[in-house]
């Protein structure tokens, strides 16, 4: 008997940016912007850390062969710009995600049984012609790389930092989005 192995399309790698002292094992939690709203400790951290400043990553994302990585984004940013795409394509032919620190926009549109993800800046921008990465999917492959990115989010932070798993934000968000 023979078992046929398959290659998945897509390889995610994250790294935490060293630039972002939110990783650092000595980090005490405070408002990225000094004066602004307090929180209380780990427990405490609300959205808006995590979304537009702290806990930023390098992203390593090969689709189909195609590099489609960001640098230096807050890593449940870039996870939350995926993680409602495989529900609304069953609603919608074509659906455009941004991050929220920066230009970069990745566009996911159906292709018969499949999809089809592209972005405005792969491959990297050098010129006025400008012809996008197009990378296909199966169906399948598609949502199990957003599990894969959403997941591997959440892993990251609770490795890098236990004391998140008693997040107020983080608890209702793996609430809401059915983690």
């Amino acid at each position: 008997m023979t078992t046929e192995v398959t290659e998945r399309p897509f390889a995610l790698a994250y790294r935490p940016h060293p630039g972002d002292d939110a990783w650092s094992p000595d980090w005490v939690p405070a408002p990225m912007i000094p004066g602004g709203s307090s929180f209380d400790g780990w427990e405490g951290i609300p959205e808006s850390e995590f979304v537009y400043y702290r806990f930023q990553v390098d992203v390593d994302l090969v689709i189909a062969g195609l590099d489609f990585g960001t640098r230096i984004n807050p890593v449940m940013d870039f996870a939350l710009a995926w993680q409602y795409l495989p529900g609304l394509l069953d609603d919608q032919v074509s659906i455009d995600t941004s991050m929220s620190v920066q230009g970069l926009t990745y566009r996911v549109e159906r292709d018969g049984d499949g999809v089809i993800v592209s972005s405005n800046f792969h491959p990297r921008r050098t010129s006025r012609e400008f012809t996008p990465h197009l990378a296909r999917l199966s169906r399948a492959d598609f949502e199990a790389l957003v599990d894969e990115i959403v997941q591997g989010a959440f892993g990251l932070l609770y490795q890098a930092r236990p004391e998140l798993r008693g997040n107020r934000y983080l608890i209702g968000l793996r609430e809401r989005i059915g983690l």
